[in-house]
């Protein structure tokens, strides 16, 4: 039985209608356009059609169950389940490419999530639309479902990696209760037991601390384990898990600027997405509106959207603890202070502090130590209330964020110092993809860079060694109290945005 409620189901026809104007009936997928190349793909700047999104359609489909709708879904489901590398003997056996335009041993490097992220898409067919679909599709469906399986077995990521050690834990469990394939089963168990061994040993923290892309992942999937998953035992842990999850959105909620604040060890964006919005508002029956956004305007001035369905959560029963609920509509004065570790993991800051400081007015976040990597977001903070503002921490090389650089920060209160510095051993624009080599980079800029933005209407005020910002109701003061790189002393500037790309676009000689 899935758990779309038939008072939602206009939200989700109306998400899925808006995906079945983008199909592709030539490569059975949905399309979208790929503006720039990402760590996997060299792919960028063309259409693309994704083997992920293709599934995940597919099952929404299934659900929809309009006229059409299973007959499209097959085609689906034969097309994309084809696309799997199906040869043991090579080490992308059981995974995907991210894109039909571009085979695995195209990508750079293929991404082993996939063989997670595709076969929980599997699984919402198999388990609730098995007996519908065509008995031959069927076997061929669960043939990928194996063979996915034993590519997250064979991988066996460890518990620091916390989405996907959920994702593969769950992705195993089911599958192994749904094949009757009991040792793989017992894998599941084994792998979701040293995850919930290691969180409790972090307190209830996650390694990927507190990201709202990869918690609401987490929460999602742990939720697939409560629901789906037959074994009582493995569903108490999912129960306590998901109670860690919540304390952390909760606690890190900042409800006058209706903001998912910092720190972050993994994050995309600055301001919270409305789709991220709307999980939340999803999970709290809608008791507190979080999506009425009263006529703001995203930075290229289109309107941002209302409530948005996520086409998953017809599977999903998702619903935020009653004791937390309270934190979405009102802040008062608060801190939080959790210290733990994450083992050698590049999302996590190993063996750190995090540190949240809220207040009715503002909300400022901070690692006390942290990479520069552009998804880690050490110093973040939000005021401004609806109309949000805020201010981030970065260091930038060639004005792209710099994983081999690094901060201290001690905070207190809504006061942060910040020590800087630069690794050596370290990776440029991602902490371990492209390492520099002898300790050297080659640089037309190289900066550190306190940023604020949304709905920002000030300007910055430079003194000598002080800046001051004074927007939304309250000021922020920068004062540089010294500093040297290669024994050159650094100043403080101010830079636009406009300046900013005429330096790119210059690209000055290297040498």
């Amino acid at each position: 039985m899935i758990a779309l409620k038939e008072s939602e189901r206009p939200w989700f026809i109306r998400s899925l209608e808006k995906v079945d104007k983008t199909y592709d009936e030539a490569w059975k997928a949905p399309t979208s356009y790929l503006a720039s190349a990402n760590y996997h793909t060299t792919l960028a700047c063309q259409e693309v059609h994704s083997t992920r999104e293709a599934f995940s359609y597919a099952a929404a489909l299934l659900a929809a169950d309009r006229p059409g709708d299973l007959e499209r879904a097959e085609e689906i489901l034969r097309h994309a389940a084809a696309l799997q590398e199906k040869d043991p003997a090579k080490a992308t056996y059981g995974i995907w490419s991210w894109y039909m335009e571009e085979p695995l041993e195209k990508m750079s490097p293929p991404d082993w999530n996939w063989a997670d992220f595709c076969g929980k898409e599997i699984l919402k067919v198999l388990a609730y639309h098995g007996d519908r679909i065509d008995p031959g599709l069927k076997g061929e469906l669960e043939d990928a479902l194996r063979a996915a399986c034993l590519s997250i077995f064979r991988r066996n990521m460890h518990a620091a990696y916390t989405n996907i050690s959920i994702m593969g834990s769950y992705v195993t469990l089911h599958a192994g209760e749904l094949l009757d394939w009991p040792w793989m089963f017992s894998y599941g168990r084994s792998r979701f037991e040293k995850f919930v061994r290691f969180t409790r040993a972090n307190g209830g923290a996650f390694a990927e601390y507190n990201s709202a892309t990869y918690t609401t992942v987490a929460i999602a999937d742990l939720t697939r384990i409560r629901m789906t998953v037959r074994d009582p035992g493995v569903r108490e842990m999912a129960e306590e898990m998901l109670d860690d999850a919540w304390r952390t959105v909760s606690g890190h909620f900042h409800a006058p600027t209706r903001q998912w604040c910092g720190p972050n060890a993994r994050s995309y964006t600055w301001l919270t997405a409305p789709s991220t919005l709307s999980f939340l508002e999803e999970s709290l029956d809608h008791e507190i509106a979080l999506t009425d956004f009263g006529g703001e305007k995203d930075a290229e001035g289109k309107a941002l959207p209302p409530f948005s369905y996520g086409l998953d959560w017809a599977y999903l029963d998702l619903s935020c603890p009653e004791k937390y609920r309270d934190a979405f509509r009102r802040t008062g004065r608060g801190d939080v202070n959790e210290a733990f570790h994450s083992e050698i993991d590049l999302r996590s800051p190993a063996y750190s502090v995090a540190l949240l400081h809220k207040e009715e007015e503002f909300a400022l976040g901070s690692w006390e130590t942290s990479s520069a990597w552009n998804q880690r977001r050490s110093l973040l903070g939000f005021w401004g209330g609806r109309e949000t503002r805020f201010l981030n921490l970065a260091m930038l090389h060639n004005l792209y964020d710099f994983s081999a650089g690094m901060f201290v920060v001690a905070q207190e209160g809504g006061h942060a110092l910040i020590l800087s510095s630069i690794l050596y051993d370290a990776g440029d624009t991602h902490p371990n993809l492209d390492m520099i080599r002898n300790g050297k980079i080659g640089a037309y800029d190289l900066r550190l860079r306190i940023e604020a933005g949304g709905a920002l209407a000030g300007d910055w005020k430079l003194e000598g060694d002080r800046a001051s910002l004074s927007d939304g109701g309250l000021t922020v003061s920068v004062r540089l109290i010294g500093g040297s790189f290669e024994g050159r002393k650094i100043a403080l500037a101010t830079r636009s945005s406009g300046e900013e790309k005429a330096i790119l676009d210059a690209k000055p000689d290297l040498h």
